[in-house]
C-alpha cells in the first residue's frame, strides 16, 4: 500500500493532472487531500469543498497555495451524473462521508458543468482574484480641512494716513517718475539712431577690394577641411579590448529588463571579431559560455535562454552564433523539466490538435466549439516562447501533415517545451516557468 499511495501522492501534487483525476483522488483517498488543495490545477468548486471540511491540514495547504505568485488553471473534464452529485461513497449514498482523518463530515465536491462556456484566456493576475477573491481595494483617505475658528470682525475702523505724510510721498515719487520717463526717452532716441546707423552698413555698396577678397576667398580659406568639424565631433569607435570588458562586465551591470540591450552588446563585441577577421578566439568563446552562465545566475534562466535563442540565430556576428550554437542549451536551468519523446511535431490522438516544438511551441485545434479568439478562423493556434505565457497566435497556424500521434499518457518535449496527451485534453508548458495551456475541442484555459 505504501508504493501505492507514494505514486497517488505525486499525482495529486502534479500540476498537470487533470480535474477528473483530482476530484477521484480526493473522493476515494482523504489523506491525499491536503495535496489535492495544494495542487495549482484544482478546480475553485473543489476548492470550495475541500475547504468546507474544515480540516487543520487542508487550512494549512489552502493557505499555502494563496501564498504562491502564480495560480494554475486546468480545464475540467466532462463528469458523470453520479460526480455532480457528490462524492461516490459519501454525500451521493445518503450516508455521512469520510473527513480528511477518517472522522464524519458531510461535504460535496462536483466537477464543473461540461455545458459550461469556455474560460477565456486569463492572466495570471485575473486567475488569482478570481479564485481566491478580490483583495480589498486600497482606498484614499479623504480629509478634509477643519474649519478654524472663525475670527471676529475688527471694531477698529483702519486708520488714514495723515495729509502731511500723503504730500511728502508725493513730494518724493513724482520726481523719481519724472527721471524714469527721461530715462526711456534717451535710451529710444539711441536705440534709433543704432537701428539707422546698422541700416546704412548693411545697404551702403562695398568696396573693391571687398568685392575682390569675396570672391577670391579670405587667405587661407581654400586650405581649409570641410569636414574638419564633423570629424571632430564623432566619437571613436570603441576597440575590441573595450567590447570584450562590455561582455565580461554584463552580469554585474545588466539590468535583467531587456534581453534585446544584452543582446546588443554580445552581437557589437562578435561583429567586431568577424570584422577584424581573425574569429574568435578560445579565450573568447570562454569569456562569452561564462557571461551567459553568469546572466542566468543574476538575471534567471529566462533571460539566460531567450538571450541564447537570439545569439544562436544572430546572422550579423556569424562568428558568435557558431559558437553559442557549440555550447548547447544542456545548461540552461529548467524547474518544470519532463523526460519525453524528443518529437519536432505530433497530434493528439483525434487528429484535432496539432503541435509543433521548436525555438517557440505552438498548437492548433482545429475543429472547437468554444469562443475563438479575435482573428482566428478555421482553427485556434496558441503559442508559447521562453520569455512568454501562452497567448493566440492564429497567424502562424500548424498545419496538419501527418503528424506522428502522441498517445494518451504520453509525453513530447525538447529542450524549453513539453506536451501531454490526455483524453480530455493536451497540456503544453514552458519547461522553464511551468506556464503553460490545456486545449481540447470544448475549451481551453491557460495556467
Amino acid at each position: 500500500m505504501a508504493s501505492i499511495y507514494d505514486e497517488l501522492g505525486a499525482i495529486a501534487a502534479d500540476p498537470h493532472t487533470d480535474w477528473d483525476t483530482l476530484h477521484w483522488i480526493a473522493e476515494n483517498y482523504p489523506e491525499l487531500r491536503p495535496a489535492v488543495a495544494e495542487n495549482p490545477a484544482a478546480y475553485p468548486e473543489l476548492l470550495d469543498a475541500l475547504s468546507a471540511i474544515g480540516d487543520p491540514e487542508i487550512d494549512a495547504a489552502l493557505a499555502r497555495r494563496r501564498s504562491q505568485p502564480r495560480a494554475s488553471v486546468n480545464p475540467p473534464t466532462a463528469a458523470s451524473s453520479a460526480e455532480r452529485t457528490g462524492l461516490a461513497g459519501e454525500s451521493g449514498s445518503g450516508g455521512p462521508a469520510r473527513s480528511a482523518r477518517g472522522g464524519s463530515s458531510s461535504w460535496w465536491i462536483a466537477t464543473p458543468d461540461e455545458e459550461t462556456p469556455s474560460p477565456p484566456i486569463e492572466t495570471a493576475s485575473d486567475t488569482q482574484e478570481e479564485w481566491f477573491g478580490s483583495r480589498p481595494s486600497d482606498t484614499a483617505a479623504s480629509t478634509a480641512a477643519a474649519p478654524g475658528p472663525a475670527g471676529r470682525p475688527s471694531t477698529t475702523p483702519p486708520r488714514r494716513s495723515r495729509p502731511s505724510t500723503r504730500r511728502l510721498m508725493l513730494a518724493l515719487v513724482l520726481p523719481l517718475i519724472a527721471l524714469v520717463a527721461v530715462g526711456a526717452m534717451v535710451l529710444a532716441l539711441l536705440d534709433v539712431n543704432q537701428g539707422d546707423s546698422t541700416a546704412t552698413e548693411a545697404t551702403a555698396p562695398a568696396s573693391p577690394s571687398a568685392q575682390e577678397d569675396a570672391a577670391e576667398g579670405s587667405p587661407g580659406e581654400e586650405d581649409a577641411d570641410p569636414d574638419e568639424g564633423a570629424a571632430s565631433s564623432t566619437t571613436e569607435p570603441a576597440t575590441l579590448q573595450e567590447l570584450r570588458a562590455a561582455v565580461t562586465s554584463l552580469p554585474e551591470e545588466s539590468t535583467c529588463a531587456s534581453v534585446a540591450d544584452d543582446a546588443a552588446t554580445f552581437a557589437e563585441f562578435g561583429t567586431a571579431v568577424t570584422t577584424d577577421g581573425g574569429g574568435l578566439e578560445p579565450s573568447d568563446s570562454i569569456l562569452v559560455q561564462e557571461t551567459l552562465l553568469g546572466l542566468q545566475e543574476s538575471c534567471g534562466s529566462v533571460h539566460a535562454a531567450a538571450l541564447y535563442l537570439d545569439l544562436r540565430g544572430s546572422e550579423e556576428a556569424t562568428a558568435l552564433a557558431g559558437t553559442v550554437q557549440e555550447m548547447g542549451s544542456a545548461w540552461i536551468q529548467t524547474s518544470f523539466p519532463a523526460q519525453g519523446q524528443p518529437l519536432e511535431s505530433f497530434a493528439a490522438p483525434g487528429g484535432n490538435v496539432v503541435c509543433e516544438l521548436g525555438e517557440a511551441m505552438r498548437c492548433t485545434v482545429l475543429e472547437h466549439s468554444f469562443s475563438a479568439p479575435e482573428g482566428c478562423t478555421g482553427g485556434v493556434t496558441y503559442a508559447i516562447e521562453v520569455d512568454r505565457p501562452a497567448e493566440p497566435a492564429c497567424g502562424d497556424p500548424v498545419e496538419p501533415a501527418g503528424q506522428p500521434v502522441l498517445g494518451y499518457g504520453q509525453t513530447a518535449s525538447n529542450e524549453f517545451y513539453a506536451c501531454s496527451s490526455f483524453q480530455s485534453q493536451m497540456s503544453c508548458w514552458n519547461q522553464l516557468t511551468g506556464e503553460g495551456i490545456n486545449l481540447s475541442a470544448s475549451r481551453n484555459a491557460t495556467y
